[in-house]
């Protein structure tokens, strides 16, 4: 590609989520420019299609109307098929996020001077009714040298900037920007205002400080939390050389609140540079620089085994036990209250097995004459005669069963009677009798290997909701009782869930979320708006626009939130008026109306 629409491309200068940005070179007039391009149709949907033309337009809108040295100057919008783009000032120069990214820290010149040439500019646009909502280092560019104090801050990507004095424009209902410099009303979906870029401004400013952002996270949903609901880290305790006064200033400028902020970006930039000044031997860091401070290594602890868990201490033997909990006093003493309660646990399964009389040997039960129905006397009998050996062997034996039956041995060595042997017959053979059952009844009745404990149910998890705007309802599973205000939490067992969020003037999201065995963070639902979004542009631009013969406050290229419907709307300039009418509906409608001149 050599040109687009008029312009001749220089160069590329880079390439983003959104499009490419080239140098280019304008040649009715020589001037550089550099183009932002958007490659509609390029693997989009239609809906998607119509998001980006509209961030696009709604960057040379906003950005159009402000005319100021820290703020790069838009001169054209236009579409070229699948192709829209911005023809913009071209500022040759790097980004104060490629600056940040160098090895070394800015100095606290350069520190100041961009931070206060960025202040101003903010607080210019402020005045005009815009807010930025996405400053962050890669927005901000340093044209000139950058060395010491010189080079000339423009801020660039008006892209979702927010005309707040339109109140046809409402599009808060996204979450847009760079979530890690965001202030809290933003990622909640609130109305903005200036104080909203003031606190992205002291996130530059503490990034500038300790070379951290102040909130951080693995995931969208986690940064956002901290930055509704956590303090970032002192400055000095990533960056020790920072006194009390810098923090005072931080804080206030990082405050969760709008109302607790500065009033303006410059009665920020100028608190948090005289605190500077009071402090004595402070400086920058450059990012990640905390990480190598020595102030902040800790000394290193010994080594210390963790228990294990409570049902692998179940399994475990004495001696893994004891050769994990060698750790001083307190953890031998740990060790040998498990192995007495292990001790204790075989003792109370044995005792029925201890306190259990030892059972008959067969042979003395062939020997011994059953016992005498209630009511008769007891039968007389003995041991037989013809094994002496095996009789003095049992004798121990004989007596306490004997004694348990009230049996007597007869004197006169006698076999017992017959018809008393026939009532309980032996059931071993006699043969070796008190050989073969002797070990049996020495050996000990083996103790009964105990199941492992089943494993208890997984316990429910927190899951954490964010929706965008805020103050959406969100429910589980259709069950009321879960039901809470985002940002909010709801506990939920492990499985599979289906999430509800509802608002009023909101499309019904439904999301099946998963929870596991840990606290699950869900990315945050963006709710779409009822009715639909109108793209008006005119040639020539800049006329007023009215829809169905009302006037609003608007000029195009608009942006005009309207109810589902047909209207009638009407362009105005010079004196000259062309109408057209329009169905919209959910989702974004592009219309561009030409002046019969």
């Amino acid at each position: 590609m050599d040109r687009i629409g008029r312009y001749k491309i220089v160069r590329e200068l880079g390439r983003g989520a959104m499009g490419v940005v080239y140098h280019a070179i304008d040649p009715n007039i020589g001037r550089p420019v550099a183009i932002k391009t958007i490659q509609l149709g390029q693997n989009r949907t239609p809906e998607e299609q119509d998001r980006l033309r509209e961030r696009l337009f709604r960057e040379a809108r906003s950005a159009g109307i402000l005319s100021h040295p820290g703020i790069v100057t838009i001169y054209d919008v236009e579409q070229q098929g699948d192709l829209a783009y911005i023809a913009m000032e071209f500022v040759d120069g790097p980004t104060l996020d490629q600056l940040l990214s160098e090895q070394e820290a800015v100095t606290p010149e350069q520190m100041f001077s961009i931070l206060g040439q960025t202040a101003v500019a903010l607080d210019y646009a402020h005045q005009k009714g815009i807010v930025h909502r996405d400053i962050k280092p890669a927005n901000i560019m340093i044209a000139g040298p950058t060395s010491g104090c010189a080079g000339t801050v423009k801020i660039t990507d008006f892209g979702i900037a927010k005309v707040t004095a339109s109140e046809q424009f409402t599009m808060t209902g996204a979450i847009v920007g760079t979530p890690h410099y965001m202030s809290p009303e933003q990622v909640q979906g609130q109305s903005v205002d200036g104080r909203s870029d003031q606190f992205s401004l002291a996130v530059i400013a503490y990034e500038m400080l300790t070379g951290e952002k102040p909130y951080t996270g693995e995931h969208l949903t986690t940064v956002v939390y901290k930055i509704v609901a956590e303090e970032p880290a002192p400055p000095h305790r990533l960056n020790p050389t920072l006194g009390a006064a810098i923090e005072v200033a931080m804080r206030k400028g990082l405050a969760k609140k709008p109302d607790g902020r500065y009033r303006t970006c410059q009665e920020f930039t100028e608190t948090l540079e005289k605190a500077c000044e009071a402090t004595n031997g402070w400086k920058t860091m450059p990012r990640g620089g905390s990480l190598s401070e020595p102030t902040l290594a800790e000394a290193p602890k010994p080594a210390i085994s963790l228990p294990p868990a409570r049902r692998r201490m179940e399994a475990t033997g004495t001696a893994e036990r004891q050769a994990q909990r060698k750790s001083g006093f307190l953890t031998f003493l740990l060790a040998m209250l498990v192995v007495a309660g292990l001790l204790a646990l075989i003792g109370w399964q044995a005792a029925p097995w201890l306190l259990k009389p030892a059972a008959p040997n067969p042979d003395s039960e062939t020997a011994a004459p059953a016992a005498a129905p209630a009511g008769q006397p007891a039968a007389a009998g003995s041991a037989p005669a013809s094994s002496p050996n095996a009789s003095e062997a049992k004798s121990a034996q004989a007596a306490p069963s004997n004694a348990k039956t009230g049996e007597a041995k007869p004197a006169d060595g006698k076999p017992p009677d017959a018809n008393a042997a026939d009532a309980k017959p032996s059931p071993m053979p006699p043969a070796e009798p008190a050989l073969a059952a002797k070990p049996a009844a020495a050996e000990p009745k083996p103790v009964p290997k105990r199941s492992p404990p089943e494993r208890p149910p997984a316990a429910p998890q927190p899951v954490t909701i964010i929706s965008s705007p805020g103050g959406a309802k969100a429910t589980m599973d259709g069950d009321s009782e879960t039901a809470c205000t985002t940002p909010c939490t709801i506990v939920a067992a492990p499985g599979r869930h289906t999430l509800v969020i509802s608002m009023p003037g909101y499309h019904l999201e439904r999301q099946e979320v998963f929870v596991g065995s840990s606290p699950q963070e869900i990315p945050a639902v963006v709710l779409r708006a009822e009715g639909g979004t109108l793209l008006l542009t005119s040639t020539p631009s800049g006329a007023a626009v009215l829809v169905d013969g009302k006037r609003t406050a608007q000029v195009t290229p608009a942006q005009i939130r309207l109810a589902p419907g047909t209207y009638k709307i009407t362009v105005e300039k010079d004196g000259k008026q062309a109408s057209q009418t329009v169905e919209v509906r959910s989702g974004i409608r592009y219309l561009k109306i030409l002046f019969d001149y």
